[in-house]
Formats: C-alpha cells, sequence, structure tokens
C-alpha cells in the first residue's frame, strides 16, 4: 500500500478522523485478506507529512486514539512506514519510476501513484475530494522510453479511500490469482485464495492424491462456500449458493460410516465434518460450521467415502 499524500487536505480535525478512521478499516481487510502486505510506503515519514498547517499525520494518528479508535490506531502504528518512497523498491522499478512523470500532479505530489501505476500497489487515500472517492483511478504519466523518445502510459490502479472499497480490490485480487497448477501451489494459496475458509491438516495430504486436472473444479466449489461464509452475518448456517446437504440418518446412525467422516480440525482433534457440498463426478468437499464463531472448516476434499 502507498500513502497518496496529495488526498490530505485541509479540513476540520472532526472531519479528518472520522475519513481516516473509516480508511482505516479497509487497510485493515487488505490486510486480513492478504491482497495487501502489512505495510504503508510514503514519500516522508508520518512525522512529516502535514494534514493541515498545524497537524502532522502521526499528530492525527494519536488523536484516533484519544477518540477512542484504538483499534485502528494500533493497526497504524503495527504497520511497517518505508520512507522515503523508493525504499527497496528494486533496482528495475526504481529506474523506471525515475524515466516517468505523472502529468495531472505536481511531480513530488504525483510520485506515490506513479509508484503504484509501476509496481502494481494500492493506493492509499482519504475521500477529501471526488476524484480520490472512488476504489480505483487512473495514473496518466510520461515516459522516457529506451530509444530516447517520449512516451505517454496509463494505468488503472486500485485505491482504498472508505472502507467499503475494501471489498471491491479484495475482490478483483482473488480474480487475479490464477488456478495452482498443483496440490503443492493449492495448499500454499489457500488463504489467499479463500479467506473466509479454514482448512483441517489432512486436507493437504488429500489434495495431493488427487488428480491435478481436477483442482479447478474444486477451486470453483471452495469459492462458492468461501463467497457463502463471507457473506454469513447470522442465522444458524451460511447462505450457502451450491448444494451443502449434511449426511442421511442411515449413514450417521452406522459407527463405522460415522467414524470416516471424521477428520482432524485445526487444533488437532479429530471431529466430525457431517456436511458436504459436490464437485465433479462424485467429488466431495466434508466441512463443518460453527454459528457461535461464524467459522467454515474444510476436513476432507475426495472421492465419494463409504456408504
Amino acid at each position: 500500500m502507498i500513502l497518496n499524500h496529495a488526498s490530505l487536505v485541509p479540513c476540520g480535525r472532526g472531519e479528518a478522523i472520522a475519513w481516516l478512521t473509516d480508511t482505516v478499516s479497509g487497510m485493515a481487510a487488505l490486510v486480513e485478506h492478504r491482497a495487501a502486505p502489512p505495510t504503508l510506503r510514503m514519500c516522508r515519514s508520518v512525522h512529516e507529512i502535514r494534514c493541515s498547517h498545524d497537524r502532522s499525520l502521526f499528530e492525527t494518528y494519536q488523536e484516533l486514539r484519544q477518540r477512542g479508535a484504538r483499534e485502528e490506531y494500533l493497526f497504524l502504528m503495527r504497520l511497517t512506514a518505508k520512507s522515503p518512497l523508493l525504499s527497496d523498491v528494486g533496482e528495475d522499478f526504481a529506474d523506471r519510476f525515475l524515466r516517468c512523470e505523472e502529468k495531472t500532479l505536481p511531480q513530488d505530489d504525483g510520485a506515490p501513484l506513479l509508484l503504484c501505476a509501476i509496481t502494481d500497489a494500492i493506493a492509499v487515500s482519504l475521500p477529501s475530494e471526488p476524484v480520490w472517492d472512488r476504489d480505483r483511478v487512473t495514473v496518466d504519466f510520461h515516459e522516457l522510453l529506451p530509444d530516447g523518445s517520449l512516451g505517454e502510459g496509463a494505468e488503472t490502479v486500485d485505491n482504498l479511500a472508505r472502507s467499503h472499497h475494501g471489498g471491491a480490490i479484495v475482490q478483483r485480487h482473488r480474480e487475479r490469482l490464477p488456478t495452482p497448477r498443483d496440490a503443492a501451489g493449492f495448499w500454499k494459496r489457500r488463504e489467499q485464495m479463500f479467506p473466509h475458509l479454514t482448512f483441517g491438516p489432512d486436507v493437504e495430504n488429500q489434495c495431493a492424491a488427487l488428480n491435478a486436472g481436477m483442482l479447478s473444479t474444486i477451486v470453483n466449489r471452495l469459492k462458492d462456500l468461501d463467497k457463502a461464509a463471507g457473506a454469513w452475518r447470522d442465522g444458524a448456517a451460511p447462505p450457502w449458493t451450491c448444494k451443502v446437504t449434511p449426511e442421511s440418518d442411515r449413514v450417521m446412525n452406522r459407527p463405522g460410516l460415522r467414524e470416516a467422516r471424521r477428520f482432524r480440525s485445526g487444533d488437532g482433534a479429530r471431529v466430525l465434518f457431517e456436511w458436504h457440498a459436490r464437485f465433479g463426478s462424485g467429488g466431495r468437499i466434508h466441512l463443518r460450521f460453527d454459528a457461535s464463531v461464524r467459522e467454515v472448516e474444510i476436513g476432507y476434499i475426495g472421492g465419494h467415502l463409504p456408504l
């Protein structure tokens, strides 16, 4: 994430605090869903960036805490802050950045958005003007090309200025993730692809035993389950968008068949994963859900269990 300091315009303290509180909630969502690392890059330190003629960004952080927004304050203080702007960006990115100039803003003010365009980073703004109050902004820039000519470029970058912008950015981030080619890639990226699901430890080996050609089908069904888990606000079960059913009484009343539906949970205990969704021809995803904590856990992915 890169701070778009051009959006920090002088305003009333109450308005600035309200804006910042809401923006921080969106930033936290990006980090939680792994759409962005817990890092905020900026042109100068928080002590040097001004929110008004008499108040620095750091002093505004402190005022968040004083006004009761303790969680938002702690989130900001825990972020890794990187300044100056090009700190640790890599030689190739730095070289291209120095050959470019944003077209619509003064050079210093346009630099953060320009770096977003070059590195595919997320801009963090305050909704101080309509141009910043949106989840995507277009960055127009000049670029000195290798042959010495001056070219023009334009990139649309993700921009977070309000908490609800986070949902749109997370969704786009997930859609850009390619389907993993093998079980190892699936397991490594499961938290990024399915942020609202948890997985028991047995699932890793279960997926490794499957035909890799089934992964895309499995991923699509897990996306359905993840979407339902993310939309779960009330009720005894998530609002499923695919068929999710419990085992029949005939299966559950036979000890051997019932035990075949037990798998290790995240805490290591063997628990019953009675409910299941379907994939492909005869494939099953066994899961359990807990309304008290709004948790959906996957315990088994594979062929139909014994009947």
